[in-house]
């Protein structure tokens, strides 16, 4: 009894809890009181002296329910079919029929915790709740009254019998109105539950039951919502104030629209032409800049007679232009190689300023610099660019 009342404090609680939660279904719809019938068959197991497998039953429970809030309901119905029992001193099961009135008070856990929704699939649900059975066809515990009065001193088969029981289980909706579900629950009765006495001791009788079956849900579960209606309606009201504000402020800004425009134009004119100018003298000082950094970076490579290596008074020079080339992207440069007329043959010549050009291309291309930021050509001694014979054994680097 006190596990009783503590399990119907904590469903009050959590009834309570159910009441202060908002809707999560769709704004549209709202939740529906509304009833739904299940019927459900499967296995009962009545404790008692024997082996579980001797004591296990048929069970079946035809329950008719309301639901007056999403989270909450009452259902109503029939349950029982068969229980059983066993005299000890001589190992015999006998078994009796029995039907039992119920009234149950079901709380959906899934709409507890997290709010109405109106298509959940899975709805897990506890309940708690009372009743009244009556046994029939119990002449089976009775044939044992005269040997064994004192064991099967609670016979019953007219006196109907308080039951208390609870119990957990879940639907799974297959359809918009129809669920499979699956329950399993516990009925507490009084000591003549099995015929059998306790000594004079308050000593309940327990029956579990798993069932499996089907849920009807009339009428289904929604309704339209009154407070999506009512906020259409003021959304609506409020878009043709709305426009009607904006048609007013539309006209008044037309005309201060037309005379700003005018003045926009004429100082986005003037703006222009300074814009213009101002851009065409920055190109103009960029195109110098250029021109000016370009001259100041580019420098000639010179090479003793007959020879195509980079002499030690020349990698200064050579290192400070790939430091330049690396430091900044957007120039690239041009390499030609020269030999100068005075010696060797035509041919010798052009080997010799192909090789310089090389070898100077080679040393950039080693210390980073890209290959496409790299032209190189040579043309031996048909072109001698310096007056002084000795400076025309030169590659001349041209930054561009």
């Amino acid at each position: 009894m006190k596990h009783f009342l503590m399990s119907v404090v904590t469903l009050l609680v959590m009834s309570g809890v159910a009441s202060a939660q908002q809707s999560k279904s769709d704004e549209k719809v709202e939740f529906r009181p509304h009833w739904s019938l299940k019927a459900q068959g499967g296995a009962s197991y009545t404790m008692g002296e024997a082996k579980f497998g001797d004591l296990v039953s048929p069970t079946a429970q035809l329950m008719a329910a309301y639901n007056f809030h999403h989270a909450m309901g009452v259902r109503f119905g029939f349950n029982g079919w068969e229980g059983k029992g066993t005299v000890v001193v001589t190992d015999e099961i006998y078994k009796f029929n029995f039907v039992q009135f119920s009234a149950d008070y079901v709380l959906d856990l899934a709409n507890i915790i997290g709010g109405f929704k109106h298509d959940r699939i899975w709805t897990p649900y506890v309940f708690a709740g009372i009743g009244g059975a009556y046994a029939f066809n119990n002449n089976q515990a009775g044939s044992y009254l005269p040997e064994y009065k004192t064991v099967l001193s609670k016979y019953w088969s007219l006196t109907p019998l308080f039951v208390v029981r609870a119990g957990l289980g879940t639907d799974f909706w297959v359809a918009k109105n129809l669920a499979l579900g699956l329950e399993l629950n516990t009925n507490i009765y009084g000591d003549k539950f099995n015929s059998k006495g306790a000594d004079g001791k308050f000593n309940p009788d327990f029956q579990f039951n798993a069932l499996f079956g089907v849920k009807y849900r009339f009428g289904g579960n929604t309704r339209p919502s009154k407070a999506y209606a009512d906020k259409v309606a003021a959304e609506e009201a409020a878009r043709l104030a709305a426009e009607a504000a904006a048609k007013a402020e539309a006209e008044r800004l037309a005309a201060e629209k037309a005379e700003a425009e005018r003045i926009a134009r004429e100082k986005a004119e003037a703006e222009r032409l300074a814009a213009e100018a101002a851009a065409k003298a920055a190109a103009e000082k960029a195109a110098a800049d250029r021109a000016r950094i370009c001259a100041e970076q580019s420098n000639n490579i010179f090479f003793t007679i007959g020879s195509f290596t980079i002499r030690k008074s020349e990698e200064a020079k050579l290192q400070k232009l790939i430091n330049f080339l690396n430091t900044n992207p957007d120039y690239s440069v041009e390499l030609v190689g020269y030999a100068d007329k005075a010696t060797g043959s035509p041919a010798r010549n052009m080997y010799m300023s192909k090789a310089r050009a090389e070898v100077v291309k080679k040393k950039m291309l080693e210390l980073g610099v890209p290959a496409e930021r790299i032209s190189a050509s040579h043309v031996g001694d048909t072109v001698q660019p310096f007056a002084e014979n000795d400076m025309n054994r030169v590659i001349i680097c041209t930054v561009r």
